[in-house]
Formats: C-alpha cells, sequence, structure tokens
C-alpha cells in the first residue's frame, strides 16, 4: 500500500522536517564506514595517514564554511543543500577508485566541502520552516528528529554493512562502498523536492560582503553566541576521529569483525533515543547543567576506553560513548539559531 501511494508528488508535499528527515536517513546510508579502517590498510595506507584523512575531512569543512555559507546566504539554503550532496555523491564514487593517499586526501576535502555546504543550510532550512513561538526548543526537537532520522540510516547501513563485510575482505568492503555511492545518489535526487519557505524566496538576497559584515558583527557584539561557539568548540569530542579509531581498538582488544558494524549499528541505536530526547534536558535541568552533562560524560567515557583492554567492554564503552557525544548537537543547534540574523543564518 505504501508503495503504491509514494510518488515524487507525495515527497514534494511532505512538511519540510518530514522531508530533510527522509533525506537524511537516505544521505546517512555509508555502509562502509564500519571497515573503512580496515580498508584503507588493504590500500597500504598507515593508522597515521588515515587520522590525518580525518583531519583533513576536518580542515577542509573548517576553511569552507564561511565562503559556503556566503553561497548558501547569497544563493539560497535549499540550492546549497542540492550542491552539497551533488558534489558528496561525487566524492562517493571517486572513492570506489581510490589507490593512493594523496588521492584519498583530494576526497577528503571534497568531502569536507560537500558537508561544510549542508551543514548551516540544513539549519537555516529548518528554522525558517518553524512557526513563530519558542523558536529554540522547536528547533531543538527538531534537530533531534534530524538526528535520529540520520542515525536510524546509520544503523541500518552499519549493520547490513557489517554483516556483508564481516570477513574484512577487500572485494565485500569494495561493495560497501558502491552500496553508499548509490544511496548518496539517492539523497541527492529527494533534495530536489525541498523548497524554500515562502517567506524566504522572497526575502532579498544581500551582497557577499553584506553578509560576511554582518556575521563579523554579529559574532563580536553577542556575547551570548560568542559563548556558545566556545564552549562546542573547546568539548569537541572529535567524532570523525573516533570512527578511525574505534576500529583500531576493536583490532587491538580482540573484538571480531562481525561487531564492527553491529557495534557500530547499536551504538547509532543509542543516539536515535539520545536525540529525540534532547530537548528535554533544558526543561528538566535547565540550559547550563543541560550542556554540561551533554559535554562532560565523553569526556569521563575516552578515558574508561583508554583504561579498558578487554573485548566486550570494548564495545559497550563505544556503544555508550558513540551516542553520548551526539546528545549536545541539538541542544547546541537550537541555541545557535536564536542568535542568528536571518540574512546570514548559514554564514
Amino acid at each position: 500500500m505504501f508503495l503504491r501511494n509514494f510518488s515524487w508528488r507525495s515527497v514534494r508535499s511532505l512538511d519540510t522536517v518530514l522531508l530533510v528527515g527522509l533525506i537524511s536517513f537516505f544521505g546517512q546510508l555509508y555502509f562502509f564506514v564500519p571497515v573503512m579502517t580496515p580498508y584503507l590498510l588493504h590500500r597500504n595506507l598507515t593508522i597515521a595517514e588515515i587520522a590525518g584523512l580525518q583531519t583533513m575531512l576536518m580542515v577542509s569543512m573548517l576553511a569552507m564554511e564561511l565562503p559556503t555559507g556566503v553561497i548558501a546566504d547569497r544563493l539560497g539554503h535549499v540550492w546549497s543543500y542540492r550542491i552539497g550532496l551533488m558534489v558528496l555523491a561525487i566524492g562517493e564514487f571517486l572513492f570506489l577508485y581510490a589507490l593512493d593517499y594523496s588521492t584519498f586526501l583530494l576526497i577528503q576535502f571534497i568531502t569536507g566541502t560537500a558537508f561544510a555546504f549542508g551543514l548551516g543550510s540544513v539549519d537555516a532550512i529548518i528554522y525558517d520552516s518553524l512557526p513563530d513561538g519558542d523558536r529554540v526548543s522547536a528547533m531543538q526537537r527538531a534537530k533531534g528528529f534530524l538526528g535520529a532520522a540520520q542515525q536510524m540510516g546509520s544503523v541500518v547501513a552499519y549493520s547490513i554493512g557489517g554483516v556483508i563485510a564481516a570477513d574484512l575482505s577487500l572485494s565485500r568492503m569494495t561493495i560497501t562502498i558502491a552500496m553508499g555511492a548509490l544511496a548518496m545518489t539517492s539523497a541527492a535526487a529527494l533534495r530536489f523536492r525541498l523548497k524554500e519557505a515562502p517567506h524566504v524566496a522572497t526575502r532579498s538576497k544581500p551582497a557577499s560582503l553584506a553578509v560576511l559584515a554582518t556575521a563579523f558583527r554579529t559574532l563580536r557584539t553577542n556575547r551570548g553566541l560568542l559563548q556558545i561557539v566556545t564552549l562546542s568548540i573547546v568539548t569537541c569530542s572529535f567524532g570523525a576521529h573516533l570512527l578511525v579509531f574505534y576500529q583500531q581498538y576493536f583490532l587491538e582488544t580482540g573484538v571480531a569483525g562481525v561487531w564492527f558494524g553491529l557495534g557500530l549499528s547499536l551504538a547509532s541505536v543509542v543516539i536515535v533515543s539520545g536525540q529525540l530526547h534532547a530537548w528535554r534536558l533544558p526543561i528538566a535541568l535547565g540550559t547550563k547543567r543541560a550542556l554540561m552533562l551533554a559535554t562532560g560524560v565523553p569526556g569521563i567515557l575516552y578515558l574508561a576506553m583508554a583504561w579498558n583492554q578487554t573485548a566486550w567492554l570494548a564495545v559497550t564503552l563505544f556503544v555508550v560513548q558513540w551516542g553520548a557525544m551526539h546528545v549536545s548537537v541539538p541542544l547546541f543547534s537550537g541555541l545557535y539559531n536564536a542568535h542568528l540574523p536571518d540574512e546570514a543564518r548559514a554564514t
């Protein structure tokens, strides 16, 4: 019944938050992530080089955040979101043919640029679609839903990818990369059904220099925003690097290959629950205590992971850690957007 009634028109009529959630689900189908480190080791990269790839990803996101944000505020957040996933799909297909470290570095730069196109744009699209009222809480709930949708994609992808490549053979791991590239293409196609909110579509687009001036002025004069930005930076839990090191951590503690995908899948289930209910923390504890809890627990869990050398506990600690470090995402998002001017929201 569902498949018979499903059509491009029905997708187009979906509420913005639900449609972005559907796109996020398909865009998170990274089937190869649980075996990324073994795959790159098969390509004769060292652990240090693999960690360097994740650093390149973060550096490219940081470097491209400002220019892509300006493009988004000038061109439109929906178009920026579309461009981001199209670039990401290209990077995924290139990954299939990469054989040396320099090519993998280039792909990570492309991927980081794609992420930068999407990061500010997604928040802007969602925030602009929210009704007037308590937008901080509404944004936290919306981001929690999107985070849950993403992680449901992770649950599916990591479970399937982990089973397909459980023997850690190069041929099986390559299949999961191809599956991920096709999933990215599907997500890119869905994004063309997303539309700007009516009041945003008619809003005049400021000049690029004006967008930059507004963004810098806001950061300089808005003390609350500056405090939120600073806290998010100093409490960074380095999730991109954990995706590399948990696999090496599992290898060193003797974890069976099937748990590379299954463990990450279980961790994503924890994230689904955590992000769906994260908005309740500020209501129950207050904003400051909620942020302290959401940002402090991952640090404690990292210490526990460093102490442990047991296989079953390695899996348990990673599952809890991966879930805990994502609880702060919707909390910060709601607080960020309450301070951002509409004309420079993505920047």
